[in-house]
């Protein structure tokens, strides 16, 4: 469940939490991870160079703060979809719309996104707690909605999770792909053929009548 702040101090600690990492990601599109040093983003945030060790001892903590801040808004956005009685066609349209949007939007954290999920898969950096939790998380997400289109013979018979990995496989390719380049919109640019390579691929399509059935 959900904390909610509710006293005068988790609500200023929830603000100054917020302030800090909106602080972290304008730097970051600037200027880029590796760049980033506490001082700076204490003072875009408005607070003392002291203040923010309060919040986040290391950069480290707060990169993996804002990872974990884009992985909710994921996974929010994923069980918004699910909820809906769309087909499942039309849910996995909207799911694969929604993480090219955000191959776009997080363009800058993107790279950390990779390497901080090799180096949690290896043992090294991210506990399973953070990173790893919330992957895991929109995986499961993303599994049910395949589960669904297979169960209503909409999609393939294959392993759902098998199925969420190809997709995350062909998100993670535009994302590399945006790596090369030096402006954004990439999404809009891969989702018609990503769209085209699922639908022709993992969607069944519905039978056309033939033409003696017509007659």
């Amino acid at each position: 469940m959900d904390h909610f702040p509710t006293t005068k101090k988790e609500i200023v600690a929830a603000f100054r939490t917020r302030e800090i990492l909106d602080a972290a990601r304008r730097l970051m599109e600037q200027k880029g991870a590796d760049a980033l040093i506490m001082d700076e983003i204490a003072q875009a945030a408005g607070v003392a160079k002291g203040t923010i060790y309060l919040y986040f001892q290391s950069k480290d903590e707060l990169i993996q703060a804002l990872l974990s801040q884009m992985g909710e808004a994921i996974a929010h956005d994923l069980e918004a979809i699910l909820a809906r009685p769309d087909p499942p066609r039309e849910k996995l349209r909207q799911v694969a719309t929604l993480l090219l949007n955000y191959v776009d939007q997080e363009s800058a954290l993107f790279p950390v996104y990779l390497r901080e999920l090799v180096r949690s898969k290896s043992g090294r950096g991210t506990p399973r707690s953070s990173l790893q939790e919330w992957e895991e998380r929109i995986v499961g997400l993303i599994t049910r909605i395949f589960a669904e289109g297979i169960a209503a013979k909409q999609f393939m018979p294959a392993d759902p999770r098998l199925l969420t990995f190809l997709l995350k496989g062909l998100v993670r390719a535009v994302g590399y792909y945006q790596m090369t380049r030096d402006q954004g919109d990439t999404s809009r640019e891969a989702l018609p053929a990503v769209l085209t390579l699922l639908f022709s691929g993992i969607v069944i399509q519905p039978e056309t009548p033939s033409e003696e059935s017509t007659l």
